[in-house]
């Protein structure tokens, strides 16, 4: 009984094993045969990129030449010859793949195994775009530095001075001139006059007339200013 368990145990497990083998076998192949079916126009992605990248290392000998300080020249120089060596790199690599140098058809043993030259050509040219990216960092720091080193010189509040006093005193000077010209020159406004001002105006001295009126009457009805009237007739009246 021992015994046969233990055997029915070892087919159990040697049947498993076969069929995880044929799994991964199987998804190895279906990779592999994807890959080889993709090779021609994939190598074709990778030999302009390689294309790309000379193309990219002439702009950026002409971005260098712009840049005045030594130091930063020789700083980009050294990004600069780390890019070229990369993309020589992928350019051997490819070479080495191809049946003919200048050609886009692969060998027949590296498009068997393209899945896993794939690889390392990515990893070329993942390196490639990381150093030109780290070159246009470098560079475009270097050209914000500048023109923040510019900007506060161009903005010197002494250079300002001299360069706005001289228009400044003569708008200042010319300006009462040319205003008092202008006035003397522009004739005088003609006031209209409508109906409605006329009646507002004469509503208005109405009732200023008919208001002062009234006091007078008020102060004829006052027994005070008869006194004061009888008072000043009675001393008019006695001899000197």
């Amino acid at each position: 009984m021992a015994d046969g368990d233990l055997n029915l145990v070892a087919i159990i497990l040697l049947v498993t094993a076969l069929l995880l083998a044929i799994a991964v076998l199987s998804q190895i192949l279906s990779s592999y045969t994807s890959a080889y079916l993709s090779a021609p126009s994939e190598i074709t992605t990778f030999i302009d990129a390689a294309d790309f990248s000379i193309q990219e290392n002439e702009s950026y000998d002409r971005d260098i030449q712009k840049v005045q300080r030594l130091e930063d020249k020789m700083r980009l120089g050294r990004l600069l010859r780390e890019i070229q060596r990369c993309g020589d790199d992928l350019r051997e690599e490819l070479n080495r793949l191809l049946i003919d140098e200048s050609g886009t058809r692969l060998r027949s043993g590296a498009r068997l195994l393209w899945a896993g030259k794939r690889g390392r050509l990515e990893e070329r040219v993942r390196r490639l775009d990381l150093l030109r990216m780290r070159f246009l960092v470098v560079y475009m720091g270097l050209v914000a530095a500048k023109s923040a080193a510019v900007e506060p010189s161009a903005r010197d509040p002494e250079k300002m001075a001299a360069e706005r006093n001289v228009p400044k005193m003569t708008l200042r000077h010319s300006l009462p001139h040319a205003l008092a010209e202008g006035i003397t020159k522009k004739p005088p406004p003609l006031r209209r006059l409508t109906t409605q001002a006329m009646g507002h105006n004469e509503s208005v001295g109405g009732g200023q007339r008919q208001g002062w009126a009234g006091v007078i009457q008020e102060l004829q009805r006052s027994p005070l200013m008869h006194k004061r009237h009888q008072s000043i007739e009675t001393a008019m009246a006695r001899p000197p």
